[in-house]
């Protein structure tokens, strides 16, 4: 039983130190995203700044065809972003794709968030809140929680090699293919969200 305890604290400080460290590599995205916009010469921050103004204006006049297409664009891009994460997790490469992975997210939430300030100035305050919440916060959650357990498995499978010991894939793929599955289905909800409530949200914006 104490053994057992002793493992179970092993495993919890390791998990919470690798949540630590992709919060702050997703930190470090954040804001260098933030600060790119910055150094765009004045030609690409205008060519930026004119897509985010035709981004708005799009959801003026936008039909049901148009928010299914935003839907499956959306959930094409969440699913294949959730899905590599998964797989880069039973891989022996995948912990440091997993690392550049969470970056390049966070670089691009912070990227799009500056650019809308960049445009909107104080008035864009209301526009990358909604930007933002829901979906994309709790997507952001959620790729920590998809990050972690990518990388706790990947490890775990890189100290049975390096031990040469076996290693019981039914133990552990049980658990893991029901992340797969949350995954799907947090990016089904997130992508429906942003094709069905974010137009409507900015339309009411734009009037």
């Amino acid at each position: 039983m104490k053994e057992m305890y002793k493992n179970y604290k092993q495993e919890l400080t390791k998990k919470n130190n690798l949540v630590i460290l992709i919060v702050f590599i997703m930190i470090i995205g954040l804001i260098f995203g933030s600060i790119y916009i910055t150094i765009l010469d004045n030609e690409q921050k205008n060519i930026i700044l004119k897509q985010v103004n035709n981004y708005f204006l799009s959801f003026k006049k936008i039909n049901f065809e148009e928010k299914i297409d935003i839907f499956k664009n959306s959930l094409y891009s969440n699913l294949i972003y959730t899905f590599v994460i998964w797989l880069l997790g039973i891989s022996i490469i995948g912990i440091p794709i997993v690392f550049l992975m969470v970056f390049f997210k966070s670089f691009i939430l912070s990227f799009s968030i500056s650019s809308i300030f960049a445009k909107y100035k104080i008035n864009g305050f209301l526009k990358a809140i909604i930007y933002l919440f829901p979906s994309n916060i709790f997507l952001i959650l959620f790729i920590i929680f998809l990050s972690t357990y990518s990388i706790l498995i990947s490890t775990k499978i890189i100290s049975c090699a390096i031990k040469k010991e076996s290693l019981n894939f039914k133990q552990f793929m049980g658990k893991y293919l029901f992340i797969l599955i949350l995954s799907i289905l947090v990016s089904i909800l997130c992508s429906l969200y942003d094709a069905f409530i974010n137009p409507i949200i900015y339309q009411f914006l734009v009037k």
